[in-house]
């Protein structure tokens, strides 16, 4: 069978709502493309790499398929405790490269492959198809099970986005119902909006790179101390890292801010006295921003620095 792009959603600040979409959860994994053929299994990443040996939970498809050959586009995800999908740890289960390790991440990071579409079926194209038909097909020819299953469609993509929010998911993907299956993203007919988290925090460090500003180092009081949450960079003017530069003499500070060991190099660190907002998807495993984008200086004070969480979509 051809080896096939996935078909990527759009980023959209706000919810397409219009009647002919339907709107899935934007599950927090790893995009996997599956191709079957009789009782062989290939699973391939959105980037090409095949990674079959490596996930032995897809396996039981063999026992789940209605139909002899298929290629199905879905999400591996891993759930943590809290029962949400952890893109760190599917992160984890990506990452392992020595066949030996399989067994243990098998055990303790388990995938589940969450099935949204179905591009083949017994050399039959289905491509252009028009989505709610192939939607259809799926369900018929896959049986659902704990570790493998379909994801469900909605009407009403406000209601889902809020529900995510609730959830604390990733967001929503919104999908013209009629749209044929493009790989990449040369279309207009799938979205995804994303559910974003602001807080604001202490610029206490600024990392370069040959002289030039790469990133700054961020904090946030926990207590009477201050604690490390990343490095990001973002949507500052060049008024901005002017008046940052020309004033680092004065907010310079020769011992770290924080209480955690910082061990990168080509760092100026600097007085906690300016803060900014930054938005981010979640925090990691290691307790630091995931995707931090730096939004802006702010005016407010060094102590409201406090790690409360604000959300919003984009």
């Amino acid at each position: 069978m051809k080896m096939i792009k996935p078909m990527e959603p759009i980023l959209s600040s706000k919810v397409v709502n219009e009647e002919e979409y339907i709107h899935q959860i934007k599950w927090d994994g790893i995009r996997g493309l599956t191709y079957i053929d009789n009782d062989i299994i290939r699973l391939y990443t959105k980037k090409g790499h095949e990674r079959t040996e490596f996930y032995p939970e897809l396996k039981e498809l063999n026992t789940l398929m209605q139909t002899r050959s298929a290629i199905l586009d879905g999400e591996l995800i891993i759930l943590n405790d809290e029962m949400r999908p952890s893109f760190n740890l599917s992160l984890y289960r990506e990452r392992v490269r020595t066949k030996s390790k399989i067994s243990y991440y098998a055990i303790k990071y388990p995938v589940k492959y969450i099935l949204f579409d179905i591009l083949y079926i017994d050399g039959k194209d289905l491509r252009d198809y028009p989505l709610e038909e192939r939607i259809s097909i799926l369900n018929k020819t896959v049986k659902k099970s704990r570790n493998i299953t379909i994801t469900d469609s909605f009407d009403n993509g406000e209601q889902l986005l809020e529900l995510m929010k609730q959830k604390n998911y990733e967001g929503i993907v919104s999908k013209n119902r009629y749209s044929k299956y493009i790989e990449g993203k040369k279309h207009n007919d799938w979205f995804k909006t994303k559910i974003f988290k602001k807080m604001l925090a202490l610029v206490c460090g600024i990392k370069f790179n040959n002289k030039t500003v790469k990133s700054l180092l961020l904090g946030i009081y926990s207590g009477d101390s201050i604690i490390y949450i990343g490095n990001a960079n973002g949507s500052l003017t060049q008024k901005d890292m002017y008046l940052l530069m020309e004033n680092i003499n004065v907010i310079r500070s020769y011992e770290s801010p924080f209480i955690d060991v910082i061990k990168e190099k080509d760092i100026v660190f600097l007085k906690p006295v300016i803060t900014c907002w930054v938005s981010f998807l979640e925090w990691t495993n290691n307790n630091t921003l995931r995707q931090p984008h730096i939004i802006g200086f702010s005016k407010e004070k060094p102590t409201k620095a406090n790690g409360k969480e604000y959300t919003y979509h984009g």
